[in-house]
């Protein structure tokens, strides 16, 4: 939205034939639904002033972090670092290498496109991939079992 606020959409469907149930429309998972945000300003009944409502005893026996949702634990972790960070001022470690890749990529990203180019990651071979998470034996090939969960063609299938 600008520079200090982000506004979240979660797209939720079925891969089955099967619609959506009340459960699954209330997004009570990510922290995104209805309870969680809302309906007229659009904002997390979750938020700083309130300390995201972390339930210690949650905290303590069923998750890490004791807040309700992904979208609400997110909130939690990208406020607590203020509205703009000066990244010129950090001291990046070993512990750090997936920040440091990711925007050594972010830089080569800005390049080809100032060049003219199309940047990695801008094709259309990318368009007919979705999201999947299983727990797989650790015997299991995961490319094997993984990669036709993925492609379009699997949803269309079961269509």
């Amino acid at each position: 939205m600008d520079d200090g606020n982000t506004m979240v959409y979660n797209w939720h469907h079925s891969t089955t034939a099967e619609p959506l149930d009340e459960e699954d429309r209330l997004e009570r998972r990510s922290g995104n639904g209805p309870d969680h945000v809302d309906q007229k300003t659009f904002r997390s009944k979750a938020n700083r002033q309130n300390n995201y409502l972390l339930d210690r005893r949650v905290q303590k026996t069923e998750t890490f972090t004791g807040i309700d949702g992904i979208n609400t634990q997110d909130r939690g972790i990208q406020e607590s670092m203020g509205r703009i960070v000066d990244r010129s001022k950090e001291h990046l470690g070993p512990a750090d290498k997936a920040i440091i890749q990711a925007r050594k990529l972010l830089r080569q990203v800005v390049k080809t496109a100032e060049a003219g180019g199309s940047p990695d990651g801008t094709g259309t071979s990318y368009y007919t991939l979705r999201a999947h998470e299983a727990v797989l034996p650790r015997t299991a090939d995961w490319r094997a079992e993984m990669t036709p969960e993925m492609r379009r063609e699997a949803i269309l299938q079961t269509v």
